[in-house]
């Protein structure tokens, strides 16, 4: 590992389930001298990425707050997003709340929402939160967008955790579920993640027809008329359709999903 590489790593020890961390703890746990790990945890905290606060003990640090004013403001994606979804918002027959997520690594992201009403359901996807790729409509219509190669990677390494959410037992099975889902261009799933909710979401890409992310709906069942779920996922189509093109400014070349 190069001095970058060594820094990013010391940098990526601060999880949500484990928040704070001592030099020693942290040249223990990757096995760099303690001279090294302080070396870097200096160089982190002069920029404000991480800050000690009692004995030692270091969390991440305000430069994190500024950036994320910045990525709020500036993301080309939620620049692209957050006007259609405060207009859906707005315009929404039901309580319920937009999502707008971005694929990361091979996870998702929800970098923004947008609520009516809702005060009965907590969302998975909050702001921030990181989720499986396999489960949740905002997750699954990313998945079925992405490139053969990852996808079956994917596969291998979480077969029991797609068969449980009705994806396929192998890969031959995943694939026509996967086909399904792109054919009808828009993915609804129902409690994966949370208990009574409906959700609904409909695939981003960017100039290169690459996916990006995705826009979703989250509907308590109990207050959606199902006989108006066609429609709903028409205008979400619609929506994801008008952000895909505003973040894009020509049409570029496509790649190879799983077929």
């Amino acid at each position: 590992m190069n001095a970058t590489d060594k820094l990013f790593s010391i940098f990526s020890l601060f999880t949500y389930e484990r928040p704070e961390w001592t030099v020693d703890e942290a040249a223990e746990q990757l096995g760099y001298p303690v001279s090294t790990a302080y070396r870097f945890f200096k160089s982190l905290s002069d920029e404000g990425l991480i800050v000690a606060y009692a004995a030692g003990r270091y969390v991440l640090g305000p430069a994190i707050i500024q950036l994320d004013r910045q990525i709020r403001l500036q993301d080309p994606l939620i620049k692209a997003g957050s006007s259609i979804m405060k207009r859906l918002a707005a315009e929404s027959p039901f309580d319920g709340t937009f999502l707008l997520c971005r694929l990361y690594r091979n996870q998702v992201i929800c970098v923004h929402q947008e609520s009516k009403g809702f005060s009965d359901l907590t969302v998975s996807y909050e702001r921030g939160r990181l989720m499986p790729l396999h489960r949740g409509a905002a997750s699954k219509i990313i998945l079925a967008h992405l490139p053969v190669r990852p996808i079956r990677a994917y596969q291998t390494a979480n077969a029991k955790d797609v068969e449980a959410v009705g994806l396929g037992v192998d890969w031959e099975t995943m694939k026509q579920s996967l086909r399904r889902i792109r054919k009808a261009g828009i993915c609804i799933t129902r409690a994966e993640l949370d208990n009574g909710a409906i959700g609904i979401a409909a695939p981003l890409f960017l100039i290169d027809g690459s996916i990006v992310g995705s826009l979703g709906l989250v509907l308590l069942e109990e207050d959606t008329n199902k006989q108006l779920l066609p429609a709903i996922s028409e205008e979400l189509m619609a929506a994801a359709a008008e952000i895909t093109a505003r973040l894009r400014t020509n049409t570029g070349g496509g790649h190879q999903v799983a077929s």
